[in-house]
């Protein structure tokens, strides 16, 4: 055994210990929970990392150049160009503050997601209907964790009040 996997089979076990009883608990239920958990550890990096006040700004501004763009676009196509131009530079300037919180959301994912694959090996879920590509009706962990991911972070952007 080398370096790696030592450092790797002791990390995991501290998160098999850590997570004991969510793990131990229905494979769908666990990866509910732990998704919860990612998920809103990573809203809550959205939410201190980019300053929410300046991006709401931003936010209305774009929405005014936009605005500003439909209404010049057929009387002064010259103008319009001119607008969609600084409406580009904060659209830019969004991106960039945007990519801030990136980074610890990063390294959050490359430590959780990994972990939970070796904890969840087998199917997961069963749908309703037959999964075309795998040929089965039941979704993995990866699957299940993703379409959860996507209205969790919708709520928990909602009730944290982020913006991005």
């Amino acid at each position: 055994m080398d370096m790696f996997e030592g450092i790797t089979e002791s990390y995991y076990g501290i998160l098999n210990t850590l997570f004991a009883p969510i793990i131990s608990i229905n494979p769908t239920l666990s990866i509910i929970i732990l998704a919860s958990i990612v998920i809103f550890i990573i809203t809550l990096f959205y939410k201190f990392l980019i300053n929410q006040e300046a991006i709401k700004e931003i936010k209305a501004q774009i929405k005014e150049y936009q605005a500003k763009i439909k209404k010049v676009q057929k009387e002064e196509p010259e103008k319009s160009k001119e607008v969609m131009a600084e409406m580009m530079k904060l659209t830019n300037k969004q991106m960039k503050m945007s990519f801030k919180p990136m980074i610890p959301t990063l390294i959050i994912v490359m430590l959780i997601l990994p972990w939970m694959a070796t904890v969840f090996t087998g199917p997961v879920i069963k749908v309703p209907f037959h999964w075309p590509l795998s040929g089965t009706e039941y979704f993995g962990w990866l699957i299940w964790y993703i379409v959860l991911s996507i209205p969790m972070t919708q709520i928990f952007r909602k009730i944290l009040g982020v913006e991005m």
